[in-house]
């Protein structure tokens, strides 16, 4: 029995391979996605796809990557970024051309990465038009106040 489970999961990973590959060929610039990844999977990372040629790069935040300018904002191919097996969870079509991309990445290529105040979200949000927020940091604000009042509660024997 274990060693058919072994190949069944061999068989969806490989069937994620291969739609994650078909999806990576018909990205095109300006498309938004979002993947999450196996070791922290309740956190997904965003980016907008450029796509030059048959090559596909994509513009993110990163807290540990450092552009020219010295900011978080980088520009890199997209196999680069999908290493260590990011699961693809979604990819939003925008009016994002090229132009206007490479402006966003011009005017704010020196700004630094911060987790509750500009991440990857904030800046995907922003060159989308969308309000300029982070749903991942107003729900997970949100789960800790309530844990800390929870805790507020049972400490003082309010419950």
């Amino acid at each position: 029995m274990a060693l058919s489970k072994k190949y069944n999961n061999i068989g969806i990973y490989k069937l994620k391979i291969q739609n994650r590959n078909h999806i990576v060929s018909k990205l095109k610039t300006g498309d938004t996605i979002t993947t999450k990844s196996k070791l922290l999977p309740l956190y997904v990372h965003h980016g907008i796809i450029e796509r030059k040629g048959n090559e596909v790069f994509i513009v993110h935040l990163h807290p540990n990557k450092v552009n020219s300018s010295g900011g978080n904002l980088v520009k890199e191919p997209l196999e680069n970024w999908l290493v260590g097996g990011r699961e693809i969870v979604s990819v939003e079509s925008t009016n994002l051309d090229s132009k206007t991309l490479e402006q966003l990445y011009k005017d704010l290529k020196a700004e630094k990465y911060d987790s509750v105040n500009y991440n990857c979200e904030h800046f995907v949000n922003f060159a989308k038009g969308d309000h300029f927020v982070s749903r991942q940091v107003v729900k997970y604000t949100g789960i800790l106040l309530i844990g800390a009042f929870v805790y507020y509660l049972i400490r003082n024997k309010k419950i």
